[in-house]
């Protein structure tokens, strides 16, 4: 696939037994860069597992392209999220085991790359982490650990890229760069780039806001 229109309509995922969330409708053309913002507990990360596919919403649909996700099957979903999704964690989710090459591979290896060494070594370089290759986790910075973590999540050249709270962890110089860092690949891949935050600042960096925070009973 190449990078399109990320749509949803009438969205509701079930949180708890008796609490709804539902979201506004939206419409993205490939490229949008958007903050998703609003209360804690309103289903902020929720959201970016239902348009990752990880999660089957109570209702409604989400669209992209001509792909409907919501009517994917389990197993066609995994390969939509393995060929067209980028994600970035709010923890990172390295392997603690594997250095900083070895972690951008594996994540190429299960997206079906063709030159997964390569291309993992290329995507690190290219976010100044070419000293770092055979450094483990625990040997890098939070900064340097996250750029690893952008780096696996673009590496593919998804045209979806889903954003968890990507300063958390992060002082206020580091985060203005990972921001610029994220935004920057977005926009050479042509990536749609969805970014969760409660950081009025990283917030205000993006063009687009989308504000969610509807909780019913």
């Amino acid at each position: 696939m190449t990078p399109a229109i990320l749509a949803g309509e009438q969205l509701s995922v079930q949180h708890a037994q008796e609490v709804t969330l539902t979201y506004p409708d939206f419409t993205w053309p490939a490229g949008t860069q958007v903050a998703v913002t609003g209360p804690s507990g309103t289903g902020k990360t929720t959201f970016l597992n239902v348009l990752a596919g990880l999660l089957r919403p109570r209702t409604g649909r989400v669209s992209y392209g001509q792909s409907v996700l919501t009517d994917l099957s389990e197993g066609q979903r995994d390969t939509f999220r393995r060929r067209e999704v980028g994600y970035v964690f709010q923890d990172f989710h390295l392997m603690p085991g594997l250095t900083a090459a070895e972690n951008v591979e594996l994540a190429l290896r299960v997206a079906g790359a063709a030159q997964p060494s390569r291309q993992a070594r290329e995507a690190l370089q290219r976010l100044e982490l070419g000293h770092r290759l055979r450094h483990l986790p625990a040997q890098l910075s939070t900064g340097e650990r996250q750029r690893v973590a952008i780096a696996r999540a673009v590496a593919h050249r998804p045209g979806l890229l889903l954003v968890d709270e990507p300063t958390a962890h992060l002082d206020r110089e580091r985060a203005a760069g990972a921001m610029t860092l994220l935004r920057g690949a977005a926009a050479e891949l042509g990536a749609t780039l969805v970014v969760v935050t409660h950081d009025e600042q990283v917030a205000g960096s993006l063009p687009e806001r989308y504000q969610v925070g509807q909780v019913g009973v």
